[in-house]
């Protein structure tokens, strides 16, 4: 259309000049009409352009209105986003996947553990691989406030069978502080942090698995695929959490589900450019116990058990076994700070337990400390919208044409759990009321290398340490340690995990 109305234009300029030429051989009217009718031809000439520049101004802001309000598709760091330009929906896909190996070195494998209520079956350990988590989801917004994500387990522990670990929608459309995000509100399946430990990303974590006590914590009312209502608050230095909770999409044994609750404030009171420190507290606890049993009668018991801070092998060492009981309170307080590329973070947990058997009330606990330098330079941040540390970026991503690394870190942690109670001594019978339920200790150290920001590989080399006497009173089979015998162990562990998360 433009380069017919040029070539008009054109056309009818030669005309016009050959008009002019043809005047000198003319008589004065003709010249007079003939400037006249020129006069005219320019007038409508004139017309004409002013017509193609507003036509070609409306074409061009027509072609900017559409790029503008059309869906923006990105790929921020492998994660494929799509959004609409007024922020009203948004949707995104999400992938995991950690693949760990392990091999485990025992000073005595043939040490009875217990750990299928038979003191005669051996402890020793498998070597060998599995997929820690495999995961796909999405997530994304609808009508700016509303929220809402779907993520399904593939892999697991080598126990676990495939399962929903978060499907939820969640409203975040109401902000009453000026100061602080909107508050969410949310119902569904989700895992929402008991502490700060639990506060940090699965895909962020400096081990292959968080400290036992932090896990076992996490476990009693929370944990991926929790089903509950709840409400999250949070503003630039402070967070805080209130979820009642119920059974976790896993359990299926339970004919009236668990009631529990969680509730969590984490605060940042120091903060500069290159450090900062953060106080917590936590509260998580089971209100009423599920039924374990199909018979009318109520069976309502809690059990508290937890593995060695790996997963390639996924027996458990410490083990209360069942408990009579009509609920549990734990509490815990956390500290965590970062000071340029330095990072030191720990918890302390009690765990009371009310039984209902008319035996004396037992408590359980434990702690732990971790710290890490990263050697190449980066920081780990807080985080306000889950009241922890984010992971390492790296500065510069690995490039070996560039001679880049990508990001190093060294990393250490010392953990305590134990699930003792007036356990008595070794060679007697399990006092009344007592629990057996033994201690560990492991301490670990941690090499890892994160090329971008999608990759990570996590090295890691455990001393673990078992200290537990046998909870059976009497010998099951000739072969059994005998009543109150050491059935604990110490054993050693490296472990690699490789992991891809978008």
């Amino acid at each position: 259309m433009l380069k017919s109305k040029i070539a008009l234009f054109g056309a009818s300029w030669l005309a016009l000049t050959g008009a002019a030429f043809a005047q000198e051989a003319s008589t004065p009217d003709e010249r007079a009409a003939r400037i006249a009718a020129l006069e005219q031809r320019l007038a409508d000439l004139e017309a004409q352009l002013a017509d193609l520049k507003e036509s070609t101004a409306a074409d061009s802001a027509d072609v900017r209105r559409i790029q503008t309000e059309a869906p923006q598709v990105t790929l921020n760091n492998a994660r494929p986003t799509i959004a609409t330009s007024d922020n009203q929906f948004r949707f995104a896909v999400r992938g995991l996947a950690q693949y760990d190996v392990a091999h485990y070195e025992q000073d005595n494998p043939a040490t009875p553990d217990d750990r299928r209520s038979d003191a005669s079956n051996p402890g020793d350990l498998s070597s060998g691989s599995n997929f820690r988590r495999a995961r796909i989801g999405i997530e994304g917004t609808a009508y700016r406030d509303w929220n809402y994500a779907l993520t399904y387990e593939l892999g697991g522990s080598g126990t676990e069978g495939s399962q929903i670990t978060q499907a939820y929608v969640e409203y975040a459309g109401w902000k009453p502080w000026e100061n602080a995000a909107a508050l969410r509100f949310r119902v569904g399946a989700w895992a929402t942090p008991a502490g700060l430990e639990d506060a940090t990303s699965n895909t962020e974590g400096l081990f292959l698995e968080r400290a036992a006590i932090a896990e076992l914590v996490r476990g009693i009312a929370g944990g991926d695929g929790r089903t509950g209502v709840g409400v999250f608050a949070n503003g630039d230095r402070w967070y805080s959490s209130a979820v009642l909770t119920g059974a976790a999409v896993s359990n299926t044994g339970e004919f009236d589900e668990q009631t529990g609750y969680l509730a969590r404030i984490a605060l940042l009171p120091l903060r500069g450019e290159n450090y900062g420190v953060h106080v917590g507290a936590s509260a998580t606890g089971v209100i009423d116990p599920a039924d374990t049993d199909a018979s009318p009668a109520d069976t309502q018991v809690l059990r508290l058990r937890e593995r060695p801070e790996l997963r390639v092998d996924a027996q458990r060492f410490v083990d209360t076994g069942a408990i009579p009981s009509d609920g549990l309170n734990a509490y815990g307080f956390e500290l965590g700070a970062f000071w340029n590329n330095f990072y030191a973070a720990g918890e302390v947990f009690q765990i009371d337990l009310s039984r209902s058997d008319g035996l004396s009330d037992p408590s359980f606990g434990g702690w732990y400390v971790q710290g890490a330098w990263t050697v190449t330079g980066e920081r780990r941040r807080w985080n306000a919208a889950n009241g922890g540390f984010q992971g390492i970026r790296p500065d510069h991503p690995f490039d070996i044409r560039q001679n880049q690394w990508g990001a190093w870190e060294l990393a250490a942690r010392y953990s305590v759990l134990d699930l003792n109670d007036n356990e008595g001594a070794l060679g007697g019978a399990t006092p009344a009321g007592g629990v057996r339920g033994g201690e560990q200790t492991i301490t670990t150290l941690g090499l890892n290398w994160y090329p971008n920001n999608v990759l990570r590989f996590l090295l890691d080399y455990q001393r673990v340490e078992i200290d537990r006497f046998d909870p059976e009173n009497s010998s099951i089979v000739t072969a059994a340690p005998g009543v109150g015998a050491q059935i604990g162990q110490d054993f050693e562990a490296i472990s690699l995990r490789s992991q891809f998360a978008f």
